[in-house]
């Protein structure tokens, strides 16, 4: 079954006239009066990976500034509902089956995704993921009164405010710009609009502190946390012996205790990091979920990532964070470009054009970058963000929701 005869069929909600002035209104001063329905939108994202799924956070504490009138609920995958938990932008979500396996199970499970009112939805918003033809059928079986954002060409064409993907900016960009037709305004240069958002639990911070303690950490004292693992995905890894002289640099000069993260998978990687260290440092690898790797940033002084979803993650929590980032791709399609808090360590020129492949068979531009070329961007950070527990303390703070000590 087609993605246009689904929409058909399905997702087209009847229209209301005033429904629809309102969800066309920046201020909407009727739904605002006693009684009356507030207007009603739902994000559909279907994000497979950390970074791109980071990538749809912003969306929500967007769309609550811009429309507090507005209830915001959240369609997709677990890997999203993970991402949201506590998200205070967000009312309700909805964690429907994976399209990409089960794509009419995914679809009838979203045709019963609706307001609890059974009115359906004023504004359905789709991500970049929209774009893979299974979350075409997912998104086009909710009924909504009104459509905005990306996806398929047979998609598209039952939205009010279609969007192609423009290369140009940041898939987080891409995803910002479907709220437009609602009324949200956005700035144009890199680093001015949303960022992406983490939340956890009070009570998380005191957990991960157990675990450093247990690996021989003082959770007291200024920390940096090292990401050496990526997805595998891409040519995006820095070397292990250099790895292991920066974090040595950042104990022996700068008096930061190195923690290492990644998966179970990555392990073995980070073993043989440390291994190759003079001094002691700890491994949490396969022991964060997302929530408690971002209980971890928060907590910590700096963060040193490559492009991968704990530099996304490391972003949310605001944690001064360096970026060694390869030539890959295009720097704006995933860097935090023009964040304060973010330093990016890139030597990739015009001999690495951005190949976009899969495979670097000279790995030129993660060569050209040194480990005191690391130290030196994270000076700079320490400069500007001294290691602190009252900074600590208010990252946290605005990761939990809870007041500043």
């Amino acid at each position: 079954m087609g993605i246009a005869l689904i929409g058909h069929l399905f997702g087209r909600c009847r229209a209301d006239p005033a429904s629809n002035s309102a969800g066309n209104s920046a201020g909407n001063s009727a739904s605002n009066s006693a009684g009356a329905r507030r207007p009603h939108a739902v994000v559909v994202a279907f994000e497979k990976e950390l970074g791109s799924g980071m990538a749809v956070t912003p969306l929500f504490s967007a769309l609550r500034r811009a429309r507090p009138d507005m209830t915001v609920t959240l369609a997709g995958s677990a890997l999203m509902a993970e991402i949201a938990a506590g998200n205070p932008h967000i009312d309700r979500i909805h964690i429907l089956p994976p399209p990409y396996r089960t794509p009419l199970r995914a679809t009838l499970a979203a045709r019963r995704a609706v307001p609890a009112d059974g009115e359906g939805y004023d504004w359905l918003i789709t991500t970049a993921a929209a774009r893979r033809y299974a979350l075409g059928l997912v998104a086009a079986a909710i009924p909504a009164r009104r459509r905005s954002g990306l996806g398929t060409a047979e998609a598209l064409a039952l939205y009010d405010a279609p969007l192609a993907y423009d290369w140009s900016v940041s898939t987080q960009a891409n995803n910002l710009r479907a709220l437009r037709p609602l009324g949200v305004a956005l700035p144009e240069e890199p680093g001015q609009g949303p960022e992406p958002e983490l939340h956890f639990a009070p009570d998380l911070p005191g957990t991960v502190d157990g675990l450093l303690r247990a690996e021989g950490m003082d959770p007291s004292r200024p920390i940096a946390v090292l990401a050496p693992q990526t997805s595998g995905g891409q040519p995006t890894d820095w070397f292990p012996d250099r790895f292991a002289e920066l974090a040595d640099l950042l104990a022996e000069r700068r008096q930061l205790q190195p923690v290492f993260v990644g998966t179970a998978a990555g392990a073995e990687l980070i073993d043989g990091i440390r291994g190759r260290m003079r001094g002691p440092a700890a491994s949490l690898a396969g022991r964060t979920g997302i929530a408690a790797l971002g209980a971890l940033f928060a907590g910590a002084d700096l963060a040193v990532c490559l492009d991968s979803g704990a530099m996304h993650v490391a972003r949310a929590t605001r944690v001064p964070l360096v970026v060694v980032a390869s030539g890959w791709q295009a720097p704006h399609h995933w860097l935090p470009l023009g964040v304060p808090t973010c330093r990016i360590v890139s030597a990739a020129g015009d001999w690495c054009g951005g190949c976009s492949g899969g495979h670097c068979p000279d790995r030129n531009c993660m060569k050209r970058i040194a480990p005191d070329d690391v130290l030196a961007a994270a000076d700079g950070l320490l400069l500007t963000f001294p290691p602190a527990a009252a900074a600590r303390a208010a990252r946290i703070a605005a990761c939990t929701g809870t007041p500043t000590p």
